[in-house]
């Protein structure tokens, strides 16, 4: 559907005109109407999972649809998810409902998607917001229950909306690039000419910013309050000049505010090209704003691209891809971390050589495994990075055995004297296996950093999955003998093996 405006519009006249397209168009509105029953039924402590899995049926073609995207990389599922039920029951009733809302939302502006064009790059933007807002607030919700945790008080938060914040924040440009495709556009070349982001751009020629529209439409459905609230705690943010605070650690919503306030900002700069500023200067802003450890959002984007192809798989809709900096972000991130706690060890320039070092391994493992060459010769290359750029005294592989019952050694860097690698076996199934660190990293997909170590002289050490899942097929396990260890790894250091780890498991799901 489009409706022509002229470039003399009045946010009023553009606000009715965006009613009167909401009221005629049947299919928006009524899949308003899902999202509230969604809401209302969780909301209520006796309802049960089959009354959830029942609206997700009812919805054509949605219940696959959630299948597809429970099974894939977003969640990381140890075992597939068969049904709808089961996938209530596992992934938890309010978190499934949101992403079920957001899904039926976007339902309807698949068709005019698939035909590429502004609408698609807009459609992308939001998918990004959503995701982006998603994984920020699971993980400022984790924090703060780690918190609460260890100050013996409960985390207020529950119900896991960041997904829904995020696709709500963009709605009002979605629609308007669904119903006024010319002022769509009309804003796209303004934001070009003019260096001008793209909701600078909107309000100039409608007199609204993206976000009132927003609010707007949520008043117009009859979406819950709180989202309006969570849209103007946002904006209000990006606008003013917030000092960082602490505070949001304590309160539900205004940990969803910063979530979603954090996922925009990073969105603009991901998806805007007009937008003149950078994706480091997008991370500046927010962490002078916001308590966010750069890690927490090296991470956040480290995931994002796997988590948007799935997502866009999970629609059945090819998107344009995003930026191919993100493939490597977190390793830029995590290199200069790990290169920075030697800061007491040596000059700058020492500390960009390291940093450089390892990107320079990340670099080459990275192109050999998007080159798909064979998984041996990256396991090589990234037990020479924890070697020769990480400092690790010894690196030990172990693969398994028939069966997946042991791990026997194969190779290893570094000298232990005495010890032939080829002779060494570890058991991983059975009782009293199952707090080994290698067993471990196995069962949970990640590296382990603590717990009784293989050599007895061996402190810190890491103990890294080769592959996540069922496609895991053996352990590197480093270490620093007593001579030169005898600290723990730090967070930095730990997010550059985690780099390793994931370009592992990306290597294997090349070559399965």
């Amino acid at each position: 559907m489009s409706i022509d405006t002229s470039s003399g519009t009045t946010s009023s006249d553009f606000l009715e005109k965006l009613k009167k397209a909401l009221a005629r168009d049947g299919d928006f509105p009524a899949s308003a109407r899902v999202v509230s029953e969604l809401r209302e039924v969780i909301s209520k402590p006796e309802s049960t999972t089959n009354q959830v899995a029942e609206i997700i049926l009812r919805e054509p073609s949605l219940g696959t649809r959630v299948l597809h995207l429970v099974n894939s990389s977003f969640y990381r599922r140890a075992k597939p998810i068969m049904t709808v039920s089961q996938a209530v029951i596992q992934i938890g009733m309010r978190p499934l409902a949101e992403l079920c809302s957001g899904l039926i939302l976007l339902q309807k502006f698949i068709p005019v998607a698939r035909k590429g064009g502004p609408f698609a790059q807009c459609l992308k933007k939001t998918i990004t917001t959503s995701i982006l807002t998603s994984s920020i607030s699971a993980e400022l919700d984790k924090h703060s229950r780690a918190k609460a945790a260890k100050s013996g008080t409960a985390s207020a938060l529950k119900d896991e909306t960041g997904y829904l914040a995020g696709t709500f924040a963009e709605m009002g440009t979605l629609l308007l690039a669904y119903y006024f495709p010319k002022l769509y556009e009309s804003a796209e070349r303004r934001a070009e000419t003019k260096q001008l982001s793209m909701a600078q751009s909107i309000q100039e020629l409608v007199g609204l910013s993206p976000i009132e529209i927003s609010i707007q439409v949520l008043e117009e459905l009859q979406l819950p309050e709180e989202y309006k609230k969570v849209l103007s705690g946002a904006a209000e943010k990006s606008l003013a000049d917030v000092k960082k605070s602490e505070s949001s650690e304590e309160d539900p919503m205004d940990r969803m505010i910063d979530a979603l306030y954090a996922g925009s900002t990073l969105s603009q700069a991901i998806n805007e090209k007009s937008s003149s500023g950078t994706l480091e200067d997008a991370i500046a802003e927010i962490n002078s704003k916001i308590s966010l450890e750069s890690v927490l959002l090296s991470d956040v984007l480290g995931k994002l691209v796997d988590s948007y192809r799935d997502y866009c798989s999970s629609l059945e809709l090819q998107l344009p891809g995003l930026p191919e900096e993100l493939q490597h972000y977190k390793a830029k991130i995590a290199a200069a971390q790990a290169a920075g706690q030697g800061a007491g060890k040596g000059g700058e320039e020492e500390l960009l050589n390291e940093e450089e070092q390892f990107l320079d391994f990340v670099e080459e493992i990275r192109i050999a495994v998007e080159n798909r060459e064979p998984t041996a010769s990256v396991i090589t290359t990234v037990m020479e990075t924890f070697a020769w750029s990480l400092g690790f005294d010894r690196v030990f592989l172990m693969l398994f055995g028939p069966g997946k019952q042991k791990l026997n050694g194969r190779m290893l860097l570094g000298h232990i004297p005495g010890f032939d690698p080829k002779t060494f076996t570890r058991e991983v199934k059975g009782e009293g296996t199952r707090f080994a660190p290698e067993v471990i990293a196995l069962t949970e997909s990640r590296p382990v950093y603590r717990g009784d170590p293989i050599f007895p002289d061996g402190w810190p050490f890491a103990a890294i999955p080769v592959g996540f899942d069922k496609r895991s097929v053996g352990i590197i396990y480093a270490d620093r003998s007593s001579a030169t260890g005898g600290q723990e790894l730090s967070s930095r250091e730990e997010a550059a093996i985690g780099v390793l780890a994931e370009l592992l498991d990306r290597s294997i799901s090349l070559n399965r």
